[in-house]
């Protein structure tokens, strides 16, 4: 089975945290320093791969980062 685009931004943190198994949709990413500063752009362009779809960073609402809810929700839901 094909992993979805959320999928993806998850299997990119833990394989950057091997010492976790699992994240909750509603851990905060940020404060439990799961993507920090240095990481963050990495993270943008990840989620543009598994979108497609190119993020303006000029315009960037860091709560659609917070979680993978909120990731989810922001780039991977259709409107």
């Amino acid at each position: 089975m094909a992993a979805t685009g959320i999928d993806e931004v998850r299997n990119w943190i833990l394989k950057r945290h091997p010492e976790r198994r699992t994240i909750d949709a509603e851990e905060n990413l940020i404060q439990t320093r799961l993507v920090d500063s240095l990481t963050f752009v990495e993270l943008v362009y990840v989620i543009e791969n598994a979108t497609g779809v190119e993020i303006d960073f000029d315009n960037i609402d860091i709560q659609d980062f917070q979680t993978l809810a909120a990731i989810e929700k922001a780039f991977f839901i259709a409107a």
